[in-house]
Protein backbone atom coordinates (compact mmCIF):
# COMPACT_ATOMS: atom_id res chain seq x y z
CA UNK A 1 0.00 0.00 0.00
CA UNK A 2 0.90 3.50 -0.37
CA UNK A 3 2.24 5.19 2.33
CA UNK A 4 -1.14 7.41 3.00
CA UNK A 5 -3.52 3.95 2.85
CA UNK A 6 -1.28 1.71 4.70
CA UNK A 7 -1.13 4.39 7.60
CA UNK A 8 -4.82 4.55 7.28
CA UNK A 9 -5.42 0.79 6.78
CA UNK A 10 -3.31 -0.04 10.16
CA UNK A 11 -4.51 2.88 12.22
CA UNK A 12 -8.25 1.88 11.19
CA UNK A 13 -7.31 -1.84 12.80
CA UNK A 14 -8.83 -2.99 15.96
CA UNK A 15 -7.09 -1.63 18.88
CA UNK A 16 -6.37 -5.15 20.43
CA UNK A 17 -4.50 -6.04 16.79
CA UNK A 18 -0.58 -6.31 16.77
CA UNK A 19 1.01 -4.97 13.49
CA UNK A 20 4.61 -4.79 11.97
CA UNK A 21 6.12 -3.58 9.24
CA UNK A 22 8.95 -5.34 7.29
CA UNK A 23 10.58 -3.70 4.43
CA UNK A 24 12.48 -5.83 1.52
CA UNK A 25 14.98 -4.92 -1.27
CA UNK A 26 14.82 -1.11 -0.11
CA UNK A 27 18.82 -0.83 -0.23
CA UNK A 28 21.53 -0.90 -3.26
CA UNK A 29 19.64 0.07 -6.65
CA UNK A 30 18.03 -1.82 -9.17
CA UNK A 31 21.75 -2.97 -11.54
CA UNK A 32 22.96 -5.89 -11.23
CA UNK A 33 25.80 -4.76 -9.32
CA UNK A 34 23.52 -3.79 -6.70
CA UNK A 35 21.34 -6.98 -7.03
CA UNK A 36 23.24 -8.64 -4.08
CA UNK A 37 23.04 -6.14 -1.34
CA UNK A 38 19.18 -5.32 -2.48
CA UNK A 39 18.31 -8.96 -2.21
CA UNK A 40 19.74 -9.47 1.34
CA UNK A 41 17.82 -6.37 2.51
CA UNK A 42 14.66 -7.40 4.43
CA UNK A 43 14.21 -5.29 7.15
CA UNK A 44 11.60 -4.97 10.43
CA UNK A 45 11.52 -1.57 10.74
CA UNK A 46 8.36 -1.40 12.71
CA UNK A 47 8.22 -4.31 15.38
CA UNK A 48 5.14 -6.36 16.40
CA UNK A 49 3.21 -4.13 18.54
CA UNK A 50 -0.28 -2.57 19.08
CA UNK A 51 1.57 0.86 18.67
CA UNK A 52 0.95 2.51 15.79
CA UNK A 53 3.05 6.02 16.66
CA UNK A 54 5.97 3.36 15.78
CA UNK A 55 4.54 2.66 12.75
CA UNK A 56 4.04 5.86 11.16
CA UNK A 57 7.36 6.68 11.68
CA UNK A 58 8.43 3.73 10.07
CA UNK A 59 6.09 4.23 7.30
CA UNK A 60 7.65 7.55 6.21
CA UNK A 61 10.75 6.12 5.99
CA UNK A 62 10.10 3.53 3.29
CA UNK A 63 11.40 4.37 -0.10
CA UNK A 64 10.75 2.08 -3.02
CA UNK A 65 13.96 1.27 -4.68
CA UNK A 66 16.22 -1.90 -5.67
CA UNK A 67 14.91 -5.60 -6.20
CA UNK A 68 12.08 -7.73 -5.04
CA UNK A 69 13.35 -10.77 -2.82
CA UNK A 70 9.84 -11.54 -2.45
CA UNK A 71 9.78 -15.38 -1.07
CA UNK A 72 12.57 -14.04 1.57
CA UNK A 73 10.49 -11.35 2.86
CA UNK A 74 8.03 -13.80 3.49
CA UNK A 75 10.23 -16.69 5.37
CA UNK A 76 11.75 -13.06 8.05
CA UNK A 77 7.68 -12.35 7.85
CA UNK A 78 7.12 -15.81 9.24
CA UNK A 79 9.62 -15.56 12.50
CA UNK A 80 7.37 -12.76 13.38
CA UNK A 81 4.48 -14.58 13.62
CA UNK A 82 3.36 -17.27 16.57
CA UNK A 83 2.02 -20.73 16.53
CA UNK A 84 -1.88 -21.11 15.95
CA UNK A 85 -4.53 -23.54 15.18
CA UNK A 86 -6.61 -21.16 13.66
CA UNK A 87 -6.53 -20.58 10.22
CA UNK A 88 -6.77 -17.13 9.94
CA UNK A 89 -5.87 -15.17 12.62
CA UNK A 90 -2.58 -14.04 11.40
CA UNK A 91 -2.55 -12.42 8.11
CA UNK A 92 0.39 -11.47 5.88
CA UNK A 93 -0.26 -8.53 3.36
CA UNK A 94 2.39 -8.36 0.87
CA UNK A 95 2.78 -4.41 -1.17
CA UNK A 96 4.62 -4.74 -4.00
CA UNK A 97 5.38 -3.17 -7.57
CA UNK A 98 6.08 -6.22 -9.26
CA UNK A 99 7.30 -10.06 -9.22
CA UNK A 100 10.02 -11.78 -7.29
CA UNK A 101 13.32 -11.24 -9.05
CA UNK A 102 15.74 -12.46 -6.34
CA UNK A 103 15.44 -16.59 -7.48
CA UNK A 104 13.25 -17.16 -4.91
CA UNK A 105 9.82 -19.31 -4.77
CA UNK A 106 7.39 -16.91 -3.31
CA UNK A 107 4.73 -19.48 -4.30
CA UNK A 108 6.46 -22.29 -1.99
CA UNK A 109 6.87 -19.94 0.59
CA UNK A 110 3.58 -18.45 0.89
CA UNK A 111 2.08 -21.71 0.84
CA UNK A 112 4.25 -23.10 3.87
CA UNK A 113 3.23 -19.99 5.84
CA UNK A 114 -0.29 -20.65 5.29
CA UNK A 115 -0.32 -24.25 5.81
CA UNK A 116 2.22 -24.68 8.36
CA UNK A 117 2.94 -23.77 12.04
CA UNK A 118 1.24 -20.32 11.59
CA UNK A 119 -1.96 -20.78 9.55
CA UNK A 120 -1.42 -17.19 8.46
CA UNK A 121 -3.45 -16.17 4.94
CA UNK A 122 -1.08 -13.98 2.71
CA UNK A 123 -2.82 -11.60 0.68
CA UNK A 124 -0.83 -9.38 -1.97
CA UNK A 125 -1.47 -6.31 -3.15
CA UNK A 126 0.22 -4.63 -6.27
CA UNK A 127 -0.09 -1.33 -8.19
CA UNK A 128 -0.99 -1.16 -12.09
CA UNK A 129 1.22 -4.14 -12.44
CA UNK A 130 1.19 -5.84 -16.34
CA UNK A 131 -0.70 -8.80 -16.65
CA UNK A 132 2.33 -11.04 -16.87
CA UNK A 133 3.44 -9.84 -13.37
CA UNK A 134 0.52 -9.71 -12.36
CA UNK A 135 -0.58 -13.23 -12.49
CA UNK A 136 2.65 -14.15 -10.90
CA UNK A 137 1.91 -12.00 -7.75
CA UNK A 138 -2.04 -13.82 -7.59
CA UNK A 139 -0.43 -17.12 -7.59
CA UNK A 140 1.86 -15.95 -4.59
CA UNK A 141 -1.74 -15.42 -3.23
CA UNK A 142 -3.35 -18.43 -3.96
CA UNK A 143 -0.42 -20.27 -2.40
CA UNK A 144 -1.08 -18.56 0.88
CA UNK A 145 -4.78 -18.68 1.16
CA UNK A 146 -5.12 -15.20 0.40
CA UNK A 147 -6.39 -12.70 -2.33
CA UNK A 148 -4.30 -10.56 -4.73
CA UNK A 149 -5.48 -7.08 -5.73
CA UNK A 150 -4.06 -4.85 -8.57
CA UNK A 151 -5.15 -1.32 -8.16
CA UNK A 152 -5.00 1.46 -10.67
CA UNK A 153 -5.97 4.22 -8.57
CA UNK A 154 -6.10 5.31 -5.27
CA UNK A 155 -9.95 4.89 -5.46
CA UNK A 156 -9.93 1.22 -5.88
CA UNK A 157 -6.98 1.34 -2.70
CA UNK A 158 -9.49 2.89 -0.58
CA UNK A 159 -12.59 0.98 -0.97
CA UNK A 160 -10.20 -2.29 -0.70
CA UNK A 161 -8.75 -0.77 2.35
CA UNK A 162 -12.51 -0.52 3.98
CA UNK A 163 -13.28 -3.91 3.04
CA UNK A 164 -10.24 -5.28 4.45
CA UNK A 165 -10.51 -3.78 8.02
CA UNK A 166 -14.37 -5.00 8.41
CA UNK A 167 -12.96 -8.23 7.81
CA UNK A 168 -10.48 -8.44 10.22
CA UNK A 169 -12.95 -6.69 12.65
CA UNK A 170 -15.08 -9.53 12.15
CA UNK A 171 -12.35 -11.75 12.47
CA UNK A 172 -11.12 -10.38 15.42
CA UNK A 173 -14.59 -10.77 16.61
CA UNK A 174 -14.84 -14.13 16.14
CA UNK A 175 -11.73 -15.32 17.92
CA UNK A 176 -12.64 -13.16 20.83
CA UNK A 177 -16.21 -14.85 20.93
CA UNK A 178 -14.34 -18.68 20.55
CA UNK A 179 -11.91 -17.61 23.76
CA UNK A 180 -15.02 -16.12 25.54
CA UNK A 181 -16.75 -19.34 25.01
CA UNK A 182 -13.39 -21.39 25.91
CA UNK A 183 -13.27 -19.66 29.18
CA UNK A 184 -16.41 -20.24 30.12
CA UNK A 185 -16.55 -24.20 29.19
CA UNK A 186 -12.94 -24.46 30.93
CA UNK A 187 -14.06 -22.35 34.37
CA UNK A 188 -17.37 -24.44 34.45
CA UNK A 189 -15.40 -27.55 34.04
CA UNK A 190 -12.84 -26.56 36.73
CA UNK A 191 -15.78 -25.75 39.15
CA UNK A 192 -17.54 -28.98 38.81
CA UNK A 193 -13.85 -31.09 38.98
CA UNK A 194 -13.24 -29.33 42.07
CA UNK A 195 -16.46 -29.79 43.65
CA UNK A 196 -16.48 -33.84 42.86
CA UNK A 197 -12.96 -34.08 44.31
CA UNK A 198 -13.67 -32.49 47.32
CA UNK A 199 -16.95 -34.22 48.06
CA UNK A 200 -15.60 -37.48 46.65
CA UNK A 201 -12.40 -36.98 49.48
CA UNK A 202 -14.87 -36.34 51.95
CA UNK A 203 -17.07 -39.01 51.66
CA UNK A 204 -14.05 -41.15 51.61
CA UNK A 205 -12.12 -40.00 54.65
CA UNK A 206 -15.66 -40.24 56.34
CA UNK A 207 -15.86 -43.81 55.31
CA UNK A 208 -12.41 -44.73 56.47
CA UNK A 209 -12.79 -43.37 59.74
CA UNK A 210 -16.03 -45.20 60.77
CA UNK A 211 -14.19 -48.46 59.47
CA UNK A 212 -11.22 -47.56 61.38
CA UNK A 213 -13.20 -47.22 64.34
CA UNK A 214 -15.69 -50.16 64.03
CA UNK A 215 -12.86 -52.00 63.91
CA UNK A 216 -10.83 -51.13 66.87
CA UNK A 217 -13.74 -51.58 68.62
CA UNK A 218 -14.34 -55.21 67.71
CA UNK A 219 -10.55 -56.11 67.57
CA UNK A 220 -11.11 -54.74 71.43
CA UNK A 221 -14.09 -57.13 72.20
CA UNK A 222 -16.54 -53.41 72.17
CA UNK A 223 -18.75 -54.36 69.25
CA UNK A 224 -21.56 -51.62 68.91
CA UNK A 225 -25.38 -52.31 68.34
CA UNK A 226 -25.69 -49.34 66.62
CA UNK A 227 -23.19 -50.33 63.52
CA UNK A 228 -25.73 -50.78 60.70
CA UNK A 229 -27.61 -47.28 62.13
CA UNK A 230 -24.38 -45.55 61.85
CA UNK A 231 -23.44 -47.15 58.38
CA UNK A 232 -27.06 -45.52 57.53
CA UNK A 233 -26.67 -42.46 58.42
CA UNK A 234 -23.14 -41.69 57.01
CA UNK A 235 -24.60 -43.55 53.12
CA UNK A 236 -27.48 -40.94 53.77
CA UNK A 237 -25.49 -38.16 54.25
CA UNK A 238 -23.10 -39.02 51.52
CA UNK A 239 -26.20 -39.49 49.36
CA UNK A 240 -27.30 -36.22 50.59
CA UNK A 241 -23.89 -34.20 49.82
CA UNK A 242 -23.80 -35.84 46.24
CA UNK A 243 -27.82 -35.00 45.64
CA UNK A 244 -26.61 -31.41 46.25
CA UNK A 245 -23.85 -32.00 43.88
CA UNK A 246 -26.05 -32.99 41.04
CA UNK A 247 -28.24 -29.48 42.17
CA UNK A 248 -24.86 -27.72 41.56
CA UNK A 249 -23.82 -29.23 38.33
CA UNK A 250 -27.14 -28.43 37.04
CA UNK A 251 -26.96 -24.96 38.04
CA UNK A 252 -23.29 -24.34 36.66
CA UNK A 253 -24.46 -26.23 33.57
CA UNK A 254 -27.84 -23.43 33.04
CA UNK A 255 -25.31 -20.65 34.02
CA UNK A 256 -22.65 -21.72 31.38
CA UNK A 257 -26.03 -22.09 28.83
CA UNK A 258 -27.17 -18.59 29.35
CA UNK A 259 -23.41 -17.38 29.41
CA UNK A 260 -22.73 -18.45 26.18
CA UNK A 261 -26.00 -17.27 24.81
CA UNK A 262 -24.90 -13.72 25.85
CA UNK A 263 -21.65 -13.79 24.37
CA UNK A 264 -23.07 -15.17 20.74
CA UNK A 265 -26.15 -12.31 21.26
CA UNK A 266 -23.15 -9.98 21.97
CA UNK A 267 -21.13 -11.37 18.81
CA UNK A 268 -24.17 -11.20 16.50
CA UNK A 269 -24.44 -6.98 17.62
CA UNK A 270 -20.90 -6.41 16.90
CA UNK A 271 -21.21 -8.12 13.50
Amino acid sequence: MRGGAALSFVQGLPASVHASLLVFGQQGNNSEGGKAKSCSAIDIVAPMSIDRGGFRTALGQVRAVGWTPLAAALDRAETLLSASSVPGEQIIYVVSDGEETCDGDPVAAAARINQGRTRAIVNVVGFQLPAGEAAKLAAVARGGGGSFANFSNEAELARFDAQVRESIRQTNNEVATSIATTDNDVATSIAIIDAETCIGILATNEDVAMSIDLTHREVAGKPVAFKESAEALLKAGHDAMRARLEAYHARLSAAEAAAKKGIDAAAKVAR
